[in-house]
Protein backbone atom coordinates (compact mmCIF):
# COMPACT_ATOMS: atom_id res chain seq x y z
CA UNK A 1 0.00 0.00 0.00
CA UNK A 2 3.04 2.53 0.93
CA UNK A 3 4.15 1.88 -2.60
CA UNK A 4 1.02 2.67 -3.99
CA UNK A 5 1.14 5.94 -2.53
CA UNK A 6 4.37 7.03 -3.27
CA UNK A 7 4.23 5.63 -6.70
CA UNK A 8 0.92 7.81 -6.56
CA UNK A 9 2.88 10.78 -5.38
CA UNK A 10 5.90 10.55 -8.07
CA UNK A 11 3.08 10.53 -10.79
CA UNK A 12 1.32 13.72 -9.52
CA UNK A 13 5.17 15.55 -8.83
CA UNK A 14 6.34 14.54 -12.01
CA UNK A 15 3.31 15.30 -13.96
CA UNK A 16 3.01 19.07 -12.02
CA UNK A 17 6.96 19.46 -12.64
CA UNK A 18 5.98 18.85 -16.77
CA UNK A 19 3.19 21.45 -16.65
CA UNK A 20 5.50 23.70 -15.23
CA UNK A 21 8.37 23.15 -17.98
CA UNK A 22 6.30 23.18 -20.67
CA UNK A 23 4.63 26.72 -19.79
CA UNK A 24 8.12 27.69 -19.89
CA UNK A 25 9.64 25.73 -22.97
CA UNK A 26 11.16 27.62 -25.83
CA UNK A 27 10.68 26.31 -29.15
CA UNK A 28 14.20 25.07 -30.68
CA UNK A 29 15.71 26.61 -34.06
CA UNK A 30 18.71 25.52 -35.52
CA UNK A 31 21.39 27.46 -37.84
CA UNK A 32 20.06 24.98 -40.87
CA UNK A 33 19.34 26.40 -44.13
CA UNK A 34 15.91 26.64 -45.18
CA UNK A 35 14.01 27.65 -48.35
CA UNK A 36 10.52 28.51 -48.72
CA UNK A 37 7.89 27.09 -51.10
CA UNK A 38 6.45 30.08 -52.55
CA UNK A 39 4.07 28.38 -55.07
CA UNK A 40 2.40 26.65 -52.29
CA UNK A 41 1.66 29.84 -49.99
CA UNK A 42 -0.81 31.44 -51.02
CA UNK A 43 0.03 34.77 -51.36
CA UNK A 44 -1.66 38.19 -50.67
CA UNK A 45 -1.16 41.71 -50.11
CA UNK A 46 -2.36 41.38 -46.03
CA UNK A 47 -0.54 38.94 -43.30
CA UNK A 48 -2.50 35.57 -43.28
CA UNK A 49 -2.95 32.86 -40.43
CA UNK A 50 -2.93 29.34 -41.36
CA UNK A 51 -3.97 27.23 -38.85
CA UNK A 52 -1.92 23.93 -39.10
CA UNK A 53 -2.89 19.54 -37.55
CA UNK A 54 0.03 20.77 -34.88
CA UNK A 55 -1.84 23.40 -33.14
CA UNK A 56 0.76 26.34 -34.83
CA UNK A 57 -0.42 29.23 -36.25
CA UNK A 58 1.55 30.87 -39.80
CA UNK A 59 1.39 34.39 -40.56
CA UNK A 60 3.02 34.00 -44.18
CA UNK A 61 3.54 38.20 -45.55
CA UNK A 62 4.97 39.68 -48.20
CA UNK A 63 7.48 42.78 -48.64
CA UNK A 64 9.22 44.29 -51.38
CA UNK A 65 12.34 42.55 -49.55
CA UNK A 66 11.14 38.84 -49.09
CA UNK A 67 8.79 37.31 -47.19
CA UNK A 68 8.45 36.54 -43.49
CA UNK A 69 6.45 33.38 -41.67
CA UNK A 70 5.87 34.20 -37.89
CA UNK A 71 5.18 30.56 -36.52
CA UNK A 72 3.16 30.72 -33.22
CA UNK A 73 2.83 27.66 -31.23
CA UNK A 74 -0.09 26.77 -29.26
CA UNK A 75 0.76 26.43 -25.51
CA UNK A 76 4.04 29.02 -25.38
CA UNK A 77 5.22 31.94 -24.90
CA UNK A 78 7.33 32.23 -27.77
CA UNK A 79 7.23 32.13 -31.28
CA UNK A 80 9.62 31.88 -34.26
CA UNK A 81 10.39 34.56 -36.99
CA UNK A 82 11.56 33.72 -40.36
CA UNK A 83 12.67 36.27 -43.00
CA UNK A 84 13.28 34.72 -46.81
CA UNK A 85 14.98 36.97 -49.69
CA UNK A 86 12.50 37.30 -53.05
CA UNK A 87 14.51 33.79 -54.39
CA UNK A 88 13.09 32.11 -51.43
CA UNK A 89 16.28 31.07 -49.26
CA UNK A 90 16.83 32.24 -45.41
CA UNK A 91 17.99 35.09 -44.81
CA UNK A 92 17.25 35.15 -41.07
CA UNK A 93 15.53 33.37 -38.38
CA UNK A 94 15.50 33.86 -34.67
CA UNK A 95 12.85 32.86 -31.87
CA UNK A 96 10.87 36.04 -29.90
CA UNK A 97 8.48 36.53 -27.30
CA UNK A 98 4.78 36.38 -28.95
CA UNK A 99 4.75 40.00 -28.64
CA UNK A 100 8.05 41.52 -28.33
CA UNK A 101 11.81 41.11 -28.85
CA UNK A 102 14.31 38.20 -29.98
CA UNK A 103 15.64 35.46 -28.01
CA UNK A 104 18.35 33.30 -28.06
CA UNK A 105 20.36 33.67 -31.19
CA UNK A 106 19.45 35.66 -34.33
CA UNK A 107 20.33 33.15 -37.04
CA UNK A 108 21.90 35.27 -40.29
CA UNK A 109 21.72 34.03 -43.82
CA UNK A 110 23.39 34.95 -47.55
CA UNK A 111 21.60 35.22 -50.50
CA UNK A 112 23.31 31.73 -51.25
CA UNK A 113 21.88 30.59 -48.18
CA UNK A 114 25.40 30.06 -46.26
CA UNK A 115 25.02 30.98 -42.95
CA UNK A 116 27.07 34.04 -42.11
CA UNK A 117 26.37 35.22 -38.40
CA UNK A 118 25.16 34.07 -35.34
CA UNK A 119 24.19 36.66 -32.73
CA UNK A 120 23.76 36.03 -29.71
CA UNK A 121 20.18 38.44 -28.56
CA UNK A 122 20.04 37.82 -24.43
CA UNK A 123 23.71 38.70 -24.43
CA UNK A 124 24.33 41.52 -21.58
CA UNK A 125 20.99 41.14 -19.81
CA UNK A 126 20.88 40.33 -16.59
CA UNK A 127 17.95 37.89 -16.88
CA UNK A 128 17.26 35.03 -19.37
CA UNK A 129 14.17 35.02 -21.22
CA UNK A 130 12.67 31.83 -18.62
CA UNK A 131 13.26 34.53 -15.53
CA UNK A 132 11.14 36.53 -17.47
CA UNK A 133 8.31 34.63 -17.83
CA UNK A 134 8.96 33.40 -13.99
CA UNK A 135 8.77 36.85 -12.87
CA UNK A 136 5.43 37.67 -15.03
CA UNK A 137 4.26 34.49 -13.12
CA UNK A 138 4.94 35.59 -9.90
CA UNK A 139 3.94 39.12 -10.10
CA UNK A 140 0.84 37.61 -12.03
CA UNK A 141 1.59 39.49 -15.24
CA UNK A 142 -0.48 37.89 -17.87
CA UNK A 143 2.02 36.81 -21.37
CA UNK A 144 0.15 35.70 -24.30
CA UNK A 145 0.50 32.31 -25.41
CA UNK A 146 0.19 31.52 -28.83
CA UNK A 147 -1.66 33.44 -31.37
CA UNK A 148 -3.66 36.15 -30.92
CA UNK A 149 -5.05 38.11 -34.31
CA UNK A 150 -6.54 41.45 -32.15
CA UNK A 151 -6.44 43.10 -28.73
CA UNK A 152 -3.92 44.34 -25.90
CA UNK A 153 -1.39 41.74 -24.29
CA UNK A 154 1.30 42.02 -22.58
CA UNK A 155 4.70 42.60 -24.34
CA UNK A 156 8.54 42.00 -23.42
CA UNK A 157 10.87 43.90 -25.27
CA UNK A 158 14.43 44.79 -24.70
CA UNK A 159 15.82 48.10 -24.66
CA UNK A 160 18.97 50.02 -23.40
CA UNK A 161 18.45 52.45 -20.13
CA UNK A 162 21.34 54.83 -18.80
CA UNK A 163 23.75 52.21 -20.56
CA UNK A 164 22.30 48.93 -19.31
CA UNK A 165 20.71 46.47 -21.24
CA UNK A 166 16.63 45.85 -20.01
CA UNK A 167 13.73 44.01 -19.92
CA UNK A 168 10.69 46.32 -20.44
CA UNK A 169 7.65 44.61 -19.61
CA UNK A 170 4.27 46.21 -21.57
Amino acid sequence: MNKIIILAGLVFFTQFQSQELQKTMIPKITNEFEKITIQNSKKKDDDRCIETPEGRNEIFSTSEGGYKLSIYYENSFYKSDKFYYKNGYIKNKSLAFNTGSPVGILYHFDKSGKLTKEEYTDEGYSFTPEKVVKYCEKNKIALPKGYHDSGFYTRVRKDVLDGKKVWVIE
